[in-house]
């Protein structure tokens, strides 16, 4: 079963934990991956779970589905990318870690992609895109960038667009009854 947002949900930054938090209920909180050096200013006042949060929860819960991920690892991935896209700190494109593909692709907000360094295949969500580049979140284990530089699950990358597939869509495998 997957949680619901509701009015009583509220953004705080815990200064104990160095962690943006959301509170969802008296005996529930969740912890987002994000310290506070990720952090715009206004995280660390508290600020309700708005309807713009709320809406972008349910367009990426409909994404996440398309994962083989447990329903609490999509709400996992979901609050994360919120959080992202509402308070982390603007970043610079880092795209040199990546390998150019072509055609390049205009992702849109939510979308799954694939991006390839020379040590592998990482695959990403779309948090904000643009026209040039796009905030993404890595959905993959510990993807290397570099001999000396690991982007964690939930790390966040801004790219350049050319450095972006479309992550392939698994075909159903069906076998013809006579």
């Amino acid at each position: 079963m997957c949680i619901q947002p509701n009015d009583n949900w509220q953004w705080h930054y815990d200064a104990q934990d160095d962690r943006l938090m959301l509170d969802l209920s008296d005996r529930m909180i969740f912890a987002t991956e994000y310290k506070g050096r990720q952090l715009v200013p206004c995280s660390f006042t508290t600020q309700p779970f708005c309807v713009d949060d709320a809406a972008l929860y349910y367009q990426l819960m409909d994404k996440a589905a398309e994962l083989d991920w447990s329903v609490p690892h999509q709400v996992q991935l979901v609050l994360n990318a919120i959080a992202v896209s509402r308070f982390y700190k603007p970043l610079m494109p880092q795209s040199w870690f990546f390998g150019e593909t072509h055609p390049a692709i205009i992702p849109e907000t939510g979308a799954l992609v694939c991006m390839g360094t020379p040590h592998g295949k990482g695959e990403f969500l779309v948090i904000e895109a643009g026209e040039q580049a796009s905030v993404c979140l890595n959905l993959t284990d510990d993807l290397i960038l570099t001999t000396s530089k690991t982007l964690p699950r939930f790390g966040v990358i801004k790219v350049m667009n050319n450095r972006m597939s479309p992550r392939p869509v698994a075909q159903a495998q069906y076998r013809q009854v006579s």
